[in-house]
């Protein structure tokens, strides 16, 4: 889903729950806003090592270090596990 429609599916949820009288937590949303900010960093920390990696291969035809190729795989993989699970915290908070 698109971020501006995902937005727009959020507003409206809360201004359901709000309406039914089940407002949300705001220490909690702020709590989950916080960490996907901090996720965010890790992707793009992570994903630029991964590009770093490409570009060499992809120049020389050759990977000098699988170890540290097989590293940032083993990160990427984490990270997209920490994610899921973020991603689900936040629909079980947001979703009426």
């Amino acid at each position: 889903m698109r971020p501006g429609a995902w937005a727009q599916v959020a507003a409206h949820d809360a201004a359901v729950r709000e309406l039914h009288g089940r407002a949300g937590d705001r220490a909690a949303v702020d709590g989950l806003v916080e960490e996907l900010r901090q996720q965010r960093r890790v992707l793009t920390n992570v994903g630029g090592n991964l590009n770093q990696l490409a570009r060499v291969a992809n120049a020389t035809g050759v990977i000098e270090s699988p170890l540290v190729v097989a590293t940032v795989v083993r990160l990427v993989r984490n990270v997209v596990h920490a994610t899921d699970e973020l991603i689900e915290r936040v629909r079980a908070e947001a979703v009426p």
